[in-house]
């Protein structure tokens, strides 16, 4: 519970400083209220649904505050994916070395892309892994098993494209189950997400395809072929020994020296990693690998603890595994996950609201250079301060401050009262 609390509770504070805008996100608020309508990719829609489903509701039901819509922003991207990890955590809890692994990945991918929250991958890796649980667990599934996976699994028919990958591994991994088991909500839910998960590659491939986004594609694969950022693949070889080091494969000093290589490895990336919407960008690729990692060890679990299903989870207290350190170290390293980007949320959320100021105090088109402070620049995207400007305006005379060299042009900066209507402001 300790590792929820802190998941679940670092995303909400993180959500009130309405970190949902960083990155691209205020480029997507723009979207979202200027339509009326979920803004997304087709391959990724259903992630963007839950992502934006409550700021459509609430603009539909009269709401025009801006402030109040980074916030509900924030729920769907920024708190539902912690509540999702923590299900998967829960579900693990009867076995400490899953437990371990699970939470252990929780903290890592949460921590590195809370800054990129707005990416849909962030909701797609923790669905992943609670399917890829629910799967791994040895005892036959009730119907709340097959609620739960089922409605996973649809979310993850078009949530981001390296289903082709992780859902293959969800298909026959789910139809072995299925074909295996002698309960009927295991056989029939299991099946359905198998179904689901075929869907999802299909889609998958079919978004690859379009070739919509090739950029985007690249900078994605580009940054998990080079390990960037280091810290973040540091951090998970060094989880990984700890695994290894914690389990029954390993005793005497093969152990610790181990446990003490994982350690250190953990310390080196904590020292090395810097929280930031730039950071988080690269750390997208490494998270979707440290899931699917994650997934391929509880399907090797699973198949290791099949023939002994029935006392399977009694091993969790044998086998020279450390039960104290497979309570003690997941709990710390998330722990330290969350102290390590409470400093640079402070540092953005003040660097919005000298942003909000300058907004505010410019009319017209102004260079976002030209007047925010050097030591302000945390809230910067490269291409997006026309669209923040918008979103944190008191009113529609505010100025709209541009970024000198946009990588991207949204929208001429000249028009960009067209992009959003005069009664969304920021009441805050």
């Amino acid at each position: 519970m300790t590792v929820c609390a802190l998941l679940v509770g670092t995303a909400w504070v993180f959500t009130l400083q309405s970190l949902a805008l960083a990155a691209d996100g205020s480029f997507q608020l723009t979207q979202v209220l200027g339509t009326g309508e979920v803004y997304g990719l087709d391959a990724r829609i259903l992630a963007a649904f839950v992502h934006q489903s409550a700021v459509v509701m609430a603009a539909r039901a009269g709401v025009t505050d801006t402030h109040v819509f980074s916030v509900l922003l924030g729920i769907g991207q920024l708190v539902v994916p912690a509540i999702v990890w923590s299900i998967a955590i829960l579900l693990s809890r009867r076995d400490r070395l899953v437990f371990a692994a699970v939470a252990m990945t929780a903290g890592l991918c949460a921590g590195t892309t809370w800054f990129i929250s707005v990416s849909e991958v962030v909701l797609a890796v923790p669905l992943t892994v609670v399917v890829s649980v629910l799967l791994w667990l040895p005892r036959g599934w009730r119907w709340g098993h097959v609620a739960l996976a089922s409605t996973a699994s649809v979310l993850l028919v078009a949530s981001y494209e390296t289903a082709v990958l992780t859902g293959a591994v969800l298909a026959v991994w789910a139809g072995w189950r299925a074909a295996a088991s002698r309960s009927r909500p295991d056989r029939y839910g299991s099946a359905f997400v198998a179904a689901a998960s075929m869907l999802s590659v299909a889609v998958a491939l079919s978004g690859v395809g379009a070739g919509r986004n090739p950029t985007h594609a690249q900078s994605f694969l580009y940054f998990v072929v080079s390990l960037e950022p280091w810290p973040f693949y540091v951090a998970l070889a060094g989880l990984a020994a700890l695994i290894a080091a914690m389990g029954p494969w390993l005793d005497g000093i093969p152990r610790w020296f181990v446990l003490g290589s994982g350690c250190a490895a953990i310390a080196l990336a904590l020292s090395g990693l810097e929280p930031s919407a730039v950071v988080a960008f690269e750390a997208r690729g490494g998270a979707t690998v440290a899931g699917f990692i994650l997934q391929l060890f509880l399907w090797w679990r699973w198949i290791q603890n099949r023939p002994r299903a029935e006392t399977c989870g009694q091993h969790k207290r044998g086998g020279g595994e450390r039960t104290h350190l497979l309570v003690a170290v997941p709990v710390a390293l998330v722990a330290l996950m969350v102290a390590v980007n409470i400093q640079p949320a402070r540092s953005w959320s003040r660097s919005l609201d000298a942003f909000r100021s300058q907004v505010n105090a410019a009319h017209g088109v102004v260079a976002v250079d030209d007047v925010l402070p050097p030591d302000r620049r945390a809230v910067l995207w490269e291409w997006t301060s026309s669209s923040m400007s918008l979103i944190v305006r008191r009113d529609v005379n505010a100025g709209i401050l541009v970024d000198r060299n946009p990588s991207l042009v949204p929208f001429p900066p000249d028009s960009a009262r067209e992009q959003l209507a005069d009664k969304y402001t920021w009441r805050k």
